[in-house]
This record gives structure tokens, sequence and C-alpha cells, in this order.
């Protein structure tokens, strides 16, 4: 399962301006067809309409909008035989959790969004095999490439902030920007509270696909093992490498029978990521409250002295 959140914008993907320019693209295999929450069969120019409307209190030049590109790997699309009504649940059920990982006690309901279903990939420059010169940039990859994407407002849902406002759900002045791209890390103090995690949403979207169509992940299909294998210390490499030959040695048929006998070894490489992940995290809040506090005391010793002072001669 691959979950990416693209950083930078284009000319097709300005996310200061309107997202026409990406719905245009994304309507090259198929025009119309985009589904949200709740809605299915949506045009092309509703979906514009509707996200670029969905603004409020933003700067020229501030992001009004996101992608979000769900891909499925080759097995899990095979697990889902193609159902294209399972794509659109998964999609859902991701965009949940997309809200929930925010750490606002808000849900999809209180998002717009719109979704479309795209059935062919090309080897772009961030491809390992074209950086390898393995494959030649704009080649259409091979197999089932189905995947989603997702255009998301950066603004919450408008119409739901106002009835929740009307009804004393909450006392918010305003509705909340929610950007998957800061750095703040679901923090409990501090004028900033809440956050995004990308890591903790790939593992949630991963989670909610395995709960939600019975699918048996292997070790080396999770993103707890990817992640761990390029980001983790030795020791946890080297522990990730053992419970993966352990999963890929052949079992006689009677242990399949019983409960798996990896299932503690898993629970403990999780805790482990768990851990480690917790360790990165709460340095790389360090290094940001230290960086915080030499702008501070940086803009405190160049501010200038405004005490009052005795001009030379008159005795005042």
């Amino acid at each position: 399962m691959m979950t990416k959140i693209p950083a930078g914008g284009s000319g097709l993907s300005n996310r200061s301006g309107s997202c026409g320019g990406l719905v245009t693209y994304l309507e090259k295999e198929q025009q119309g067809q985009w589904f949200g929450r709740e809605a299915d069969g949506v045009a092309g120019g509703q979906v514009v309409a509707d996200i670029d409307a969905n603004k409020r209190n933003l700067g020229r030049t501030d992001d009004k909008y996101y992608q979000i590109v769900l891909a499925p790997s080759q097995a899990e699309l095979a697990h889902l035989k193609a159902n294209p009504e399972a794509l659109k649940a998964f999609t859902r059920e991701a965009m949940e959790q997309y809200a929930e990982n925010f750490g606002k006690g808000i849900k999809s309901q209180d998002l717009v969004w719109y979704a479309k279903i795209e059935q062919h990939r090309s080897y772009t420059y961030t491809d390992r095999a074209v950086q390898l010169g393995e494959q030649p940039k704009g080649l259409a990859k091979q197999g089932d490439q189905t995947h989603i994407h997702v255009i998301v407002s950066r603004t919450e849902n408008l119409k739901a902030y106002r009835q929740g406002l009307e009804a004393g759900l909450h006392q918010r002045k305003n509705p909340y920007h929610l950007s998957p791209l800061t750095n703040h890390k679901a923090t409990t103090k501090g004028v900033v509270q809440g956050g995004f995690e990308r890591n903790a949403f790939s593992q949630r979207v991963e989670q909610s696909f395995d709960r939600s169509f019975g699918y048996q992940r292997s070790l080396t299909e999770s993103f707890a093992y990817r992640h761990g294998m390029k980001y983790g210390d030795e020791a946890l490499k080297a522990e990730l490498g053992q419970a993966a030959r352990l999963e890929a040695a052949p079992r006689p048929t009677a242990e399949l029978t019983v409960a798996d006998p990896l299932a503690g070894l898993r629970e403990g490489l999780g805790q482990a990521y768990q851990q480690q992940e917790a360790h990165r995290q709460a340095e790389l809040q360090r290094q940001q409250e230290a960086a915080q506090g030499l702008k501070q005391q940086q803009a405190i010793e160049i501010k200038p002295d405004e005490t009052p002072r005795r001009s030379r001669g008159l005795g005042l």
C-alpha cells in the first residue's frame, strides 16, 4: 500500500489557487465519475466549484487544497478482484483516518473532498527504475495499476462548521485549517495543538484496508517493515530481517492450523518500531523548540533600546 501526499506544487497543481487545473488533468482517462463521502458520479465542474468555494481566512499564497494518492499493491488489488465499489469504500474509510489523524476530534463529514479512480500509471523521475536507467520516463507500467487520487479542501467543511456553531456543538470563532504537510506533530501543549503525523496516517490506511477486507498482510508488505528497513537503526533492521526470514521459511502443515508462531515477534517488532518512532518525534520536537528559542533570543538581542536617554549638556 502506497499512501502519498505530494508536497510540491506545479502548473497543474498550484495549491494556492483553483483546483481546476488538477481536476482537468485527472479527467484524462475519463470525464466525471468523481465520488465523495456520500456523493457518486460527480462532474468535474462540481468538484472544482465545491472545493474552490470552501475557503475562509486564507491568504492569497496559502494552500487551498491538497492531493492524496492511494495506491494499493497488485496483491491488494487482486484481493479486491478489481471491484470499483470496494475501492470507493476503501477510499471513504481512508478519509475517515485522514480526519482522525489531525487529533482535533473531526470526522470525514467535517471535510470537503472528492476522489477519482485511475487505471494507468507511467514511470516518473521519482521511480528507482528511471533513476537507474532501467526504464524510460513516461513508459506505461505493466500489470494492474489502479489507484485513487483525492482532492481535499484545506478548510474544514464550512457548511458543517456553521451548522455545528448554530447547534452549540462548538464555540470556535473560525473553522479549522487542516494541513497534512505540517511539521507540527500531535502535541497537546502550546498555541498549536494536534498536528498530522504522515507515518501514522500511512499505517492507519494500511490497517483499515486489512480490517475492512480481511487482507492477511505479510510482514514485508507492512509499512512498519518498509519504513524500519529504510530509516531504522541497525538493531531494528536486524530484527526485521530475522522476522522476515522466519516468515518466509516453510512450515510443516500441522503448524498452519495453530496460532501464528510469529504473532509474539510481530507484536515485539511493533513495540520496537513505535518506541523508535516516538524517540525520533521527541528529538524532532526538541530541535524545533530549540530553534524557536534561538529565534526569540536573537529577536531580544537585536531589539532597539527604547530606554529614554539623558541629553548631553542639558541635564535632562
